[in-house]
């Protein structure tokens, strides 16, 4: 964790270098958030599965965007996720709360906003983050 004589060292800085840093730090954070995203979202579709009884293993789960006032999100609501069984599913109005907020994370680390077309493919094995 930064210390405050860290933080307080930041007022010297011209807006070059904190521009620089700023990118750089949205680029960690984004680097992490990708690493991290993969089990958050198996995790949460294996207690929606859990709850009906549904032992399948998942392979990916693909998240399209919704409009919200403050931009477009990952939509947590529902996913088509494809088994390793070779099947794919809507898996629609399924409780994907839990992992709502490193979704939401995940939006917040990019360069360029998501739009209506954009699409997030989370790969369980091995652990990737695609979008397209």
């Amino acid at each position: 964790m930064t210390t405050a004589p860290a933080l307080l060292a930041l007022d010297t800085l011209d807006t070059d270098e904190l521009s620089s840093l700023y990118a750089e730090a949205g680029r960690i954070l984004q680097e992490r958030s990708e690493a991290e995203l993969p089990a958050v979202i198996l995790e949460a579709i294996r207690e929606v599965l859990a709850e009906d009884g549904d032992t399948r293993k998942p392979l990916r789960a693909v998240f399209s965007t919704t409009e919200w006032e403050n931009g477009y999100f990952w939509y947590a609501d529902g996913a088509r996720v494809t088994f390793f069984d070779g099947r794919t599913e809507e898996i629609e109005t399924v409780d994907l709360s839990s992992a709502d907020e490193a979704l939401t994370d995940h939006v917040s680390y990019l360069v360029d906003p998501l739009d209506s077309t954009d699409t997030l493919t989370v790969v369980f094995e091995p652990p990737t983050v695609q979008m397209g």
